[in-house]
Order: structure tokens, then sequence, then C-alpha cells
């Protein structure tokens, strides 16, 4: 029940009652434009129908950029104004504040649009739960602050990223995946990241072409940026940085090119029955025969290889380095399609992929043609997934 003061006495009203007065503003003498629709009154009503009544006490936070936001309980309206105002979350976050300072549990209904940029609190509230059907398009400033709060948030609720970098948002729709910085970033040379899926996580394929965005440099030792085997059965190839030259090796055979003078830089390997070459920034500088075999378990490692060296990453190419946007196809990309790769580090794929990580505000840990997830192992790295 929810406790609604009244000509100085204390009325209690069920939840349905509290939304039909707010709805028709019966219940506030404070002024404010209040933006619920029709479509939003219905699903206020068969969001609440569908909850367990756990926490009785509701505060509604509606609006959009344009005709600014509300904060609507059952004391009134205790917030009317933009997404910079107060705490820089549209309202959101006295919200949550007023049921915990009040009440010390509630639920939190979200109807319209948002876009937040600030995140006063980076932990999960207590006896909180966030509903409704709003849509909340997060920006650095604020991800902190929604990333925490994804598991009180309600699937309905839906969270984008502020601007629709490649299909980043796409992909939200269908699951949250947030990285809480921008990039994975290695602070060192003895970070990898393994990849999995099943026993050999690419496949075994004879033709295939890897893109990625690669901000490092050599590290004076056996220096991988990416490579697929494991560590019981050896490596099926190899993409590694060795003194000034980029190197791609396969089980036996290699092609080398001069490693950039600048970073970041875009590379591309393709691989066709024995053919391979390097692509760097859109230009192909080597190409050569290697020989290619699969052991029975493979992995893709990025930054650093063990079985060959307990420090072989890339450098820092400023404080950290960075390798992003990994694309693998199991075919055979043309010129143009591998000079449109080049031109942006936020570059969409240009055909299906078997496997693609975008490390730019978003980690994607799954196969898009079978939905079979990646399953992260092994070491430190700044970010994740929640």
């Amino acid at each position: 029940m929810i406790p609604v003061s009244k000509e100085n006495r204390s009325v209690n009203l069920g939840r349905r009652k509290f939304l039909s007065l707010t709805s028709s503003v019966v219940l506030f003498s404070t002024p404010a434009v209040l933006l619920i629709t029709a479509k939003d009154k219905k699903e206020i009503a068969k969001a609440q129908t569908s909850l367990s009544p756990t926490y009785p006490y509701i505060a509604i936070v509606e609006g959009d950029p344009s005709n600014g936001y509300n904060v609507i309980t059952d004391s009134g309206v205790i917030f009317n104004g933009s997404c910079a105002d107060g705490s820089g979350t549209c309202g959101i976050y006295e919200a949550i504040q007023y049921l915990q300072n009040n009440y010390g549990q509630g639920e939190v209904v979200l109807l319209g649009k948002f876009y937040p940029i600030k995140s006063p609190i980076t932990s999960q509230p207590n006896n909180i739960e966030i509903t409704g059907s709003g849509m909340v398009y997060i920006n650095p400033g604020s991800a902190p602050m929604f990333i925490s709060l994804l598991p009180v948030i309600d699937n309905k609720i839906k969270i984008f990223w502020y601007t629709n970098t490649g299909i980043i948002n796409k992909i939200l729709s269908k699951r949250r995946s947030f990285s809480l910085l921008p990039y994975v970033l290695f602070t060192g040379t003895t970070q990898s990241l393994l990849f999995a899926n099943g026993n050999q996580a690419l496949g075994n394929s004879s033709q295939f072409t890897i893109s990625a965005w690669i901000f490092g440099k050599p590290s004076g030792y056996t220096g991988y940026i990416l490579s697929y085997g494991s560590l019981e059965d050896g490596e099926a190839w190899g993409i590694r940085a060795s003194s000034n030259d980029i190197i791609f090796e396969g089980t036996t055979g290699s092609i080398a090119a001069p490693f950039p003078s600048n970073v970041t830089f875009h590379l591309v390997i393709t691989y066709n029955n024995g053919q391979a070459s390097i692509y760097i920034n859109g230009n192909q500088v080597a190409s050569g025969s290697i020989s290619v075999s699969y052991p029975n378990h493979a992995y893709l490692w990025i930054n650093n290889f063990p079985i060959r060296s307990q420090q072989g990453g890339l450098n820092v190419g400023s404080w950290y380095s960075i390798i992003e946007n990994i694309q693998f196809y199991s075919i055979v990309l043309s010129s143009s399609q591998i000079l449109t790769l080049s031109s942006s580090v936020a570059q969409d794929p240009v055909t299906t992929p078997t496997f693609w990580s975008l490390y730019r505000y978003l980690m994607y840990l799954g196969d898009l043609i079978t939905g079979i997830g990646f399953q992260r192992m092994g070491a430190l790295f700044y970010g994740g997934v929640a």
C-alpha cells in the first residue's frame, strides 16, 4: 500500500488507485507538465499487474528530451527538469533516493526516453526494482551507474548506447553486454584473453580473413597480437610483432611486413589454401606461402600466447595497448571490402562473420551465427561484461 497525506490524515492507496490518480493528475498540487500518454497508462498497468507486490512503494519517472522529465511520487512531483538537472540522471537517481530515504524499498517505473549523463552511484541499491517501458541511452558518464543497476532493471527496459556506433544498439536490443570502460585494455605484456567455443573456437577453415585494430608496439619478446591454438596442442596460426615487423605465421612458414610507424593501425590477414597476405590500413604489404594445420583444441588468444612467451603481448603504445573490433571471416575478403574495414575503428562487418568481438563501448561475447556464447578465461583486463 502507498501512504498518501490528504487533509492532515493518512490514506493508504492501492497500486492501481495510485496509478489511476497519477495519470489523471488528481493527486498532485505541484505544477508540472505530465507526459503520461494512454499507451503509457497501459504499460504501467501491464508492468504492475505482471510483477509480484514485493515493493509496495512506487515512483514514476517519465518524460523525453524535448519536454523534460518528472518524478511522480505519493508526495507529489519531486523532480521536474532536464537530464542535466539535479543528479544528471533525468530524475532516475532522485526517484531511487526518494524511495530509499522514505521507505527503504520500492519500484521505480520508467516511461519515455532517457539520456542520463552522470553516475551519482556506482553500486546496486538495496530493495529497489526498476521497471516500466522506458529506453535509457547511456554515455561514458552515466554508464557506471546503469551498469551497476542492471541486476535490478527489468528486461522490458531497453538500455542502449547514446549513439548507435556500428550495430551496437541492434545487438543491445537483444541482449545486454556492456564494458565498464570504452576499451579492453592490457596494462602489460603478460595478460591475454582466451575465447573458446567448444574444441575449436573458429573452426578449421581453409580460407579465412582476420580484421583488427591495433594500438601498441612490439614488446621485444615474441609479441603475439592474435593467435589460434592451445597450450596442450600447439599453434595453428599466429600474428605477432617482433622487433620492427608484423609477422603472420602458420604451423610452418611465415610472412612479414614492416611494423607501422604510427599507431593506431588497421590490420588484415587473409589465408587461402596455403597463400597468405598481410594488409595494413587497407593496403597489401606482404604475401607468401604458409601451411596451417589445426590442432584438436584451438582457442583464440588475444594479446599474448603463453605457449611461446609469458611476456609476449604488445607493449603499451601510450598508457595501454589495445586490440579491438576483431572480426573473423571464413572467406577471403576482396580488396575493396578490406579497404572498407580499414575506414573506421567502429566499422560493421562487411559480411556475416563466424566470430566477431567489438571492443569499443561494448563487448559482445558470442557467435553471431549460432548464438552460442564464447567463454572468457584467463587474465586480468580492465572492463568486462555485465
